[in-house]
């Protein structure tokens, strides 16, 4: 029989990693509700209420990035807010993104947050919810028990070779990101990331249109459902080149239309000193003048 861990996970860490094997399963628990639109989110729905645009309804997409994180969702349950999900071995792109090793739990604030042309800690502060997170149940196989008598030799031994495994998963991590970083994917990934980060400060008016476009592609990539190299991967990253230079334009503009208003406003300002100095000047000609 399965042994299971209890934790917490909670949403102000972008990317929280777990010591799952392959196939290993973990349930995720709770939901929050928001102050902002009525939702309801766990970790793999929205719920929206049936005062929203369009009636009630339910949208496969929550708090959590599962693929992205190296997993894949087995069930979800809506109304219970419980969602299974088993390490896949594979993808983790979210967690290289985030420094993270795989397999991990992305979350998702910051999409959601551009989905409601809202900043990420608004978002946050509109969630209703348990304070320590959602509930995460690891399911792990047994611990195998030493004999008594070779418990301690066992545990010498074992922290040596898990001071071993973690240097040498540590060392395969970091070149595993490098060369990933190095690739199309992840220069396509990275490009994608770049503008998304770009978004979240630009203004809403231009944000508000390209924010969904750019969660679904980010989604896609994640997945690793578009081949960096091939004609359509071309497009994705032309697309997402001429989003970025429509932000900088715009940020440039925005910079120059502030830059502007803070030179009128020096300006008027010594152009106001000027005339208190010339009303000054010709106030005090006449007293010069019986002196």
């Amino acid at each position: 029989m399965n042994d299971s861990l209890l934790l917490n996970l909670p949403l102000d860490r972008p990317a929280s990693h777990l010591d799952v094997a392959p196939g290993g399963e973990i349930i995720l628990r709770g939901s929050f509700s928001s102050k902002f639109d009525g939702s309801v989110v766990d970790a793999a729905t929205t719920s929206w209420p049936a005062g929203a645009p369009g009636g009630a309804s339910i949208d496969a997409g929550g708090l959590i990035d599962f693929e992205g994180g190296g997993f894949h969702v087995t069930s979800r349950d809506p109304v219970r807010h419980e969602v299974h999900a088993v390490a896949t071995g594979e993808g983790g792109a979210a967690c290289a993104a985030q420094m993270v090793a795989p397999p991990c739990l992305p979350v998702r604030l910051q999409p959601m947050a551009l989905s409601r042309l809202m900043t990420v800690a608004d978002w946050n502060a509109s969630l209703i919810g348990p304070r320590e997170g959602l509930a995460l149940e690891v399911i792990a196989p047994p611990i195998y028990a030493p004999p008594r008598a070779a418990a301690p030799y066992a545990a010498i031994g074992g922290g040596v070779l898990a001071v071993w495994l973690a240097a040498a998963f540590f060392v395969v991590f970091l070149s595993r990101r490098k060369r990933f970083a190095a690739s199309p994917a992840g220069r396509l990934l990275a490009l994608a990331d770049r503008v998304r980060a770009k978004l979240a400060l630009a203004d809403a008016v231009v944000a508000a249109p390209l924010a969904p476009a750019l969660d679904t592609a980010l989604r896609a990539l994640r997945a690793q459902r578009i081949d960096a190299t091939s004609a359509e991967g071309r497009r994705v990253q032309a697309a997402l080149e001429k989003v970025e230079l429509r932000i900088d334009a715009s940020e440039k503009q925005s910079r120059a239309e502030k830059e502007q208003e803070a030179a009128d406003e020096l300006v008027r300002e010594f152009e106001s000193a000027l005339e208190a100095a010339d009303e000054a000047t010709l106030a005090a000609a006449p007293l010069n003048h019986r002196t």
